[in-house]
């Protein structure tokens, strides 16, 4: 035991260093802080700035709602008659490219439609006509939701409409940005080249193509206004093509900590309901949360917890058990020298002469003296006993076995001897028969 104590207290060492390794991974990294400068809005996030409570009530009061965690060219052909409903800010590497901008725009032309939650639209919708302006002034960076909630929100109420019917006690953040709209064709900036110039008639038909082309694709034109104030919007509702496209420029209202605050879920359903929830299929989009269709599930299950760290550290410590079981901490030993005269050896050698040979009478010439002697010998009787007297003589004393077993067992026996052949299955059940008998006339009777 002493000679292997420092290999113990080495492996108790390596544990609790892989247990301290597990408790530091799981603090610092796994489980990052949220707020509202670094907040996590996934559906599958449970958190203060999650919105996992808004899609399990959705979930549990039989709305058609999923999670979308495919690429927005699949648009088309999975989310017909659905609504999008897109959360910001994304994660570090997961923005939305240029091309995606331009399939989702054109799917909303062609009749979808889509919620944009953001305090920065445009890095979800891709289209430099919008404008969000933050606040001057933002909240502390441990502020509490009752410290940064604005006790004036109802006063963003434009006007009645369908999406603020009811709406009261409005709880929205001090962190909602103001949205303003420009319109692209009038104000775009840019350098006007010179040109060689062209006859009347060609410019005239041009203009008129570009004219028609102008109001044939869709823009970001004549909003209508729910929520805002002299700063901005809070709340636009757009006609995009055949589509609608709706921006909301806080997050908070939807958020797993700001959900239930005030008239927020009353805003929140009248806005999915003007949209045509609970007949249109609602989705929301995780997969510029980092969630997608390729993606293992298991491994997007255990995301965020510590699992990963602990499969890892089980692994390392695996390793180093079998490490240790493979190497010698000690002097060599050498091999066991075994006699090779005993008599275990000679007796093994004549088992296997006799199987060979299937020499099974002489086998049983080697036992059934022995099982004949024993037996006389508890009855009181003479080694050189009839097989009857043998009977008679267990009859007598009243031993508990059987005497038709004892007779067929002697009988069999002495046949063999006298050159009755047998195989290994009959001579191995006689043998076990007359370990049987020896066994029951040897038991202590009661």
């Amino acid at each position: 035991m002493r000679r292997y104590f420092g290999v113990i207290v080495a492996i108790f060492i390596v544990i609790a260093i892989l247990v301290g390794m597990s408790a530091a991974g799981a603090i610092e990294f796994d489980r990052p802080v949220e707020n509202e400068f670094a907040p996590n809005r996934s559906t599958y996030n449970s958190g203060q700035t999650g919105t996992r409570a808004l899609y399990q009530l959705l979930e549990e009061s039989g709305t058609p709602v999923t999670r979308w965690r495919s690429h927005y060219s699949s648009l088309y052909t999975e989310a017909k008659d659905s609504i999008l409903v897109i959360i910001g800010p994304f994660p570090s590497g997961q923005n939305i490219s240029e091309e995606e901008a331009i399939v989702l725009q054109d799917w909303i032309s062609t009749g979808g439609r889509a919620l944009i939650i953001s305090r920065s639209p445009i890095e979800q919708f891709g289209d430099p006509a919008i404008l969000a302006k933050a606040p001057e002034k933002l909240p502390a960076k441990d502020a509490t939701p009752e410290q940064f909630i604005n006790k004036e929100s109802d006063k963003l109420i434009v006007q009645p409409t369908e999406l603020t019917r009811k709406v009261r006690g409005l709880a929205f953040s001090d962190f909602a940005s103001r949205m303003s709209f420009r319109n692209m064709a009038d104000g775009a900036e840019g350098t006007i080249k010179a040109e060689p110039p062209k006859n009347t008639g060609e410019e005239e038909k041009e203009k008129k193509e570009k004219e028609e082309e102008e109001d044939s694709a869709p823009a970001l034109y004549a909003p209508v206004i729910h929520l805002g104030d002299k700063d901005g919007a809070a709340l636009a509702d757009f006609t995009y093509g055949e589509g609608r496209v709706i921006f909301l420029s806080d997050p908070f209202v939807v958020a797993n900590n700001g959900i239930s605050r005030g008239g927020n879920l009353t805003l929140a359903m009248n806005i999915l309901g003007s949209m045509g929830a609970p007949e249109r299929r609602i989705l929301f989009d995780e997969f510029h949360h980092g969630y997608h269709t390729g993606g293992n599930p298991l491994v997007n299950y255990f995301r965020g917890t510590p699992a990963p760290w602990l499969l890892l550290q089980g692994l390392g410590l695996s390793l180093l058990i079998v490490y240790t079981y493979s190497r010698r901490f000690a002097r060599p030993l050498p091999l066991p020298q075994v006699a090779r005269h005993s008599p275990l050896e000679f007796v093994g050698s004549m088992a296997n002469l006799q199987q060979a040979a299937q020499a099974r009478e002489l086998a049983l010439e080697n036992i059934y003296p022995r099982f004949k002697a024993s037996l006389c010998h508890r009855l009181g009787l003479s080694s050189r006993a009839s097989r009857d007297e043998i009977i008679t003589g267990a009859r007598r004393r009243r031993f508990p076995i059987s005497e038709i077993e004892l007779r067929q067992t002697l009988s069999d026996a002495e046949m063999t001897l006298a050159g009755k052949p047998i195989d290994d299955a009959r001579l191995l059940t006689l043998v076990s028969r007359m370990r049987q008998i020896i066994s029951q006339i040897q038991a202590p009777r009661a």
